[in-house]
């Protein structure tokens, strides 16, 4: 039963992918969301027990990967300058891929179809010949999913059912993400962890921010909900990653959208002032975010900051690296993380899994990113994707210092890609030319003009 439920959970994908729909990704989203919530409700109900290695988990790996079907047929419509930075992302998960297979062998095909999910993802929004609609759809079907997400998780906090609750207890994050009794539990609703459910709301919620165009049913109080939700989750580096996108949009584009970061400025306050403490388990709520005050003394910052200080010197020492499935889902696949894994820090996970060539590759395609980026805006470039995604690419870079948010997928993947997809390039308008004209001659002038 389990795998019949995987396979119709693929079956869509595999139908879009025949017929090179757009609409594969939006489907994407929605299996990448709720995939891990319907596995715990085939172990609750159909297995009776919990299977760590069940086939719906890997669904969102399998639909993400037949992205590159229709990709493979039109990578040629990428610009020379976008074909570099794939060629570059490529020879990097080309290293770290045989690297891995040596040290970590079956691992490292997991990790690389991990990474795959992401990159394949922003290679098939990069190439889709698509409308400004179709991408702008995209946006908003994050969005929904999200939505879906974020309402399940006041669900979650407020009754634990039952097949939670027995997940919880049998992966023993009792404890971890608190006690299994309603408000006092940390939400992580339809996906696999605390950490990975507030990254999907908050990324969903930045492209509302930024832009009304991207916005769903409800707007503002939607973005509310979904930034509840992520409070919810006691995730707070979520909070700092959307402040930074937010405040540098208009900082690289010369003021533009300030008016809708200042609304969203105003909505956290709100909620910080007097949101908070009307929620249930406000106390258990707020002493979590009291942390931020005093970063110096956090134990999340310090064990961060011990990981890169610790790391570099590693990183130095060992220029292949480790390869993929050193760390992340692939170490995780096979039972049990690698001794060498980062996670921790997303700088160092880069390295440790691509070592010095394919990192260097790695970091070497987001610089061409931004030059591309920028390029486009100095020849002309209006699109909000041109804009945006440079505050999105930037936000990503500094979040590395949290996480490896690169090694999977992701909207800021799909934003990349349209950014740098042929829709946003600046095409100037035609100049019609016409040839000067000579005086005209005596004969040639009407009687009156000679008289």
């Amino acid at each position: 039963m389990e795998l019949l439920i995987a396979i119709l959970i693929v079956l869509p994908a595999v139908i879009l992918a025949a017929k090179n729909s757009s609409y594969l990704l939006d489907y994407v989203f929605f299996v990448v969301a709720l995939n891990r919530g319907i596995r715990r409700l085939v172990d609750f109900y159909i297995n009776g027990a919990f299977n760590p290695l069940s086939t719906i988990s890997l669904t969102p790996l399998v639909v993400s990967a037949l992205l590159l079907i229709p990709t493979m047929s039109r990578f040629h419509l990428l610009t020379p300058r976008c074909r570099n930075i794939a060629y570059l992302i490529m020879l990097a998960l080309a290293h770290g891929m045989a690297i891995g297979f040596l040290n970590a062998g079956l691992g490292a095909i997991y990790s690389l179809g991990e990474w795959m999910a992401g990159f394949g993802a922003f290679l098939f929004a990069a190439t889709a010949p698509v409308s400004t609609g179709t991408a702008d759809r995209w946006m908003k079907s994050s969005g929904y999913a999200a939505l879906i997400v974020a309402l399940y998780g006041w669900f979650q906090y407020l009754t634990i059912p039952a097949w939670d609750a027995f997940w919880v207890t049998e992966v023993n994050f009792v404890g971890y993400l608190g006690q299994l009794r309603p408000t006092e539990m940390s939400v992580f609703s339809t996906m696999h962890e605390r950490g990975p459910c507030a990254s999907f709301l908050a990324w969903a919620a930045i492209p509302m921010i930024l832009h009304p165009r991207w916005r769903i049913l409800g707007g503002w109080l939607t973005i509310a909900l979904l930034f509840s939700v992520v409070v919810l989750t006691m995730s707070r580096s979520m909070f700092i990653i959307v402040a930074l996108v937010s405040i540098l949009q208009p900082a690289l584009s010369k003021g533009r959208g300030l008016g809708r970061v200042l609304c969203f400025a105003a909505l956290l306050a709100i909620g910080a002032s007097y949101g908070l403490e009307k929620m249930p388990g406000a106390e258990r709520i707020q002493k979590r975010f009291e942390t931020v005050k005093d970063m110096q003394n956090d134990g999340s910052y310090q064990g961060r900051m011990q990981i890169l200080t610790s790391g570099i010197p590693w990183v130095l020492q060992h220029p292949l690296g480790l390869g993929l499935g050193s760390s992340g889902f692939g170490a995780g696949r096979i039972g049990g993380g690698a001794k060498e894994g980062w996670c921790d820090s997303g700088y160092i996970e880069v390295f440790s899994q691509f070592g010095w060539i394919g990192g260097l590759a790695f970091f070497a395609a987001m610089a061409q990113i931004w030059s591309e980026l920028t390029r486009r805006i100095r020849l002309g470039g209006r699109d909000p994707f041109l804009f945006t995604g440079r505050a999105v690419l930037l936000g990503c870079l500094v979040f590395l210092y949290v996480g490896n948010v690169f090694g999977g997928f992701s909207l800021f993947w799909v934003f990349l890609g349209i950014s740098l997809n042929r829709l946003t390039t600046f095409v100037p308008a035609p100049r019609v030319f016409s040839p000067p004209q000579p005086d005209p001659m005596p004969w040639d002038m009407p009687q009156s003009a000679l008289i």
